[in-house]
């Protein structure tokens, strides 16, 4: 019998399968009636009679032990009880989203649409797991990138890594859109208020520039200096069309501040697997930190 967590997780893929595309099939699957049902009877039942039933909550919270006091889901406050899950989880069951979610682990091309696999899951695995994708094993060149990426901003906070000037880096502006800028806002909105870190953190800002509007990217740069300043240019390709106009708004502040286009190389890091066109900008390539599907 599969633990409560992987059912879990088993639950939440098959709920983006039905929005994403297989709704329509699921829809004519024999158990697909019942979950509908389910549905229905609930639908009168208000969330605070739920939230009475103890056994129920408890049931629904799974703790999962870890590094820095592990995870904790809480679903209670969802509107279904027991019998709701089960005929939700029978549904995943004979929609088969075990055997697919072993396909992601398995590095099997699962994205039909562009032929590739899904490799999300390689970013968060343990350095000694093995994930094969046409016959080799993509953890240790994520844990490369990881550890390169680890080096740097040691280097940065300690003062090793200094400006064009000779000066250390105290700020960072943050260059993306989508993902590739929500991502990164919301590690930092979730840990800027950890006592540890407001510590670590004293004496540095961190900015983002996601919009093209020049308000904002006045808004990311007021107070800061260009000697002490570090930009992050976060594009897959080094082609998204907001991502880039911010990037070269930001070089010609620093080259403007700074007096030379030499200081790209000291001020800009880039997330890309571009290197000829992070090369072109004047990064660093011992400071471009590729990614994956």
């Amino acid at each position: 019998t599969r633990s409560r967590p992987t059912r879990l997780a088993e639950f939440a893929l098959l709920l983006s399968a039905i929005r994403l595309s297989r709704f329509r099939s699921l829809a004519r699957m024999s158990l697909f009636a019942p979950v509908q049902a389910e549905a229905e009877r609930l639908k009168g039942t208000h969330l605070k009679a739920l939230l009475k039933d103890q056994a129920r909550n408890d049931a629904m919270m799974v703790k999962k032990a870890g590094p820095n006091g592990g995870i904790v889901l809480d679903y209670c406050r969802e509107k279904v009880d027991q019998q709701a899950m089960d005929k939700l989880f029978a549904l995943a069951e004979a929609a088969k989203v075990d055997e697919k979610k072993k396909k992601m682990y398995e590095g099997v091309k699962i994205n039909e649409t562009e032929g590739r696999p899904v490799l999300h899951v390689a970013l968060r695995a343990a350095r000694d797991a093995s994930i094969m994708v046409d016959g080799t094993n993509v953890v240790p060149e994520v844990w490369g990138v990881l550890d390169g990426m680890k080096a740097f901003s040691e280097k940065v906070r300690s003062g090793e890594w200094k400006g064009y000037t000779g000066k250390t880096l105290t700020d960072v502006v943050a260059i993306g859109i989508g993902g590739s800028y929500l991502g990164v806002e919301f590690v930092f909105e979730a840990l800027k208020t950890s006592p540890e870190g407001a510590e670590l953190c004293k004496g540095r800002r961190l900015r983002f520039l996601a919009n093209v509007d020049p308000i904002d990217v006045a808004r990311a740069t007021e107070g800061l200096n260009p000697e002490t300043t570090l930009v992050l240019v976060v594009s897959k390709t080094f082609t998204t069309a907001e991502t880039m106009l911010n990037a070269r708004t930001m070089k010609d502040w620093l080259i403007k501040g700074l007096g030379s286009p030499d200081c790209i190389a000291k001020h800009v890091a880039a997330c890309s697997t571009a290197l000829d066109k992070t090369a072109a900008f004047g990064i660093d390539s011992n400071n471009v930190f590729g990614f994956w599907d």
